[in-house]
């Protein structure tokens, strides 16, 4: 809005508008879609991270439970092996020798199962505090402690069916889409630039006559021609550059994931040849030892010390066939968060 005198002896009021050319408009409107688009994207990064977060959390719980349960299995066994050793001891049946051997492996069985107890609690405050407000986690961590024991249930870790080799597609993965439409969002920009560069244009009403002109005489328009070319010049390289970058920047993005998931490929092949081997082969061969083992020490062909580094192996069969399950299962849900897939 103007307000000045033209004549001298009063003074007049008009409006003016200048506009830029239309195509500005255009690219501006799509600029500002696409940084929504960006927006949306970024937040399924967020969310996408948490439930990996979360889901690997809620694996890690069950895997510990699951070790837990089978060290307590071997514990009572062993537990039972150093009372009877104890008692064998005492009539002198068995030297010095034997029943500190069976001490000493009941009790690094017994701290083992001490651990794992440990383990399953802190995994389980982990995913409380990850899935609690602010205000919660500011609450007494003792009374965590006793409302994790209270009603935090996991279901079981179980057999997942042995996935075949999935595909390398990252499209779906939200750091990919995130890259991707940055770059979208640095080409609207340059389009945005080049209209910038383009003549603008002026329309208003302006009284510069007499009080008694006419109304069309009252009215003006124009163009804005831009002079100085250069300084376009260089915000539209400057876009140019942005845009490269941003390619590049998503070509790097994929090449990482590419890798990542290259691996998290070839982990998922190695665990799953091992769980065929466990599930078709060593679970039997150690239930087979720790029972024959049994056998021959209640017959007393075998003893304790036979029974204990034979128990022993076949304990450890089991832990090391629950350890690739959980790894097994880690990896099939790496996979699934690097394709977007969770």
């Amino acid at each position: 809005m103007t307000f000045d005198s033209p004549s001298g002896t009063f003074y007049t009021l008009g409006v003016q508008q200048s506009f830029r050319f239309p195509t500005v408009y255009k690219y501006q409107s799509q600029l500002q879609h696409q940084q929504i688009g960006l927006a949306q994207k970024e937040q399924l990064i967020t969310q996408n991270d948490a439930k990996f977060k979360v889901k690997l959390i809620y694996q890690s719980i069950q895997a510990a439970e699951a070790m837990r349960q089978q060290i307590a299995a071997q514990d009572s066994v062993y537990e039972q092996i150093r009372q009877a050793a104890k008692r064998q001891f005492e009539v002198g049946t068995i030297d010095k020798l034997v029943l500190t051997f069976a001490e000493t492996q009941a009790a690094e069985v017994h701290n083992a199962l001490a651990e794992a107890i440990q383990q399953v609690v802190i995994n389980k405050i982990q995913l409380r505090l990850l899935m609690q407000g602010d205000n919660e986690k500011e609450q007494n961590q003792q009374g965590v402690n006793r409302q994790i024991e209270q009603d935090f249930q996991v279901q079981p870790l179980t057999n997942l069916p042995l996935a075949n080799l999935p595909s390398n597609d990252l499209a779906q993965n939200p750091l990919i889409q995130a890259t991707e439409q940055a770059a979208l969002i640095s080409q609207k920009a340059i389009n945005v630039e080049k209209a910038n560069a383009l003549p603008g244009f002026m329309v208003g009403y302006y009284n510069q006559g007499a009080r008694e002109s006419n109304l069309g005489l009252r009215l003006r328009a124009g163009v804005s021609i831009p002079l100085w070319v250069g300084q376009y010049k260089s915000r539209i390289a400057a876009a140019q550059t942005g845009h490269e970058i941003a390619k590049q920047r998503t070509e790097a993005q994929k090449l990482m994931l590419s890798t990542d998931l290259q691996a998290a490929q070839g982990d998922l092949v190695r665990y799953r040849n091992s769980l065929n081997y466990f599930q078709a082969t060593a679970l039997h061969q150690a239930d087979e030892l720790i029972g024959t083992a049994r056998r021959l020490f209640e017959g007393g062909q075998t003893d304790y010390i036979g029974f204990l580094r034979t128990t022993n192996d076949a304990f450890n069969i089991k832990l090391r066939y629950l350890e690739t399950l959980r790894y097994y299962h880690q990896t099939v849900l790496t996979i699934n968060y690097l394709t977007g897939n969770l």
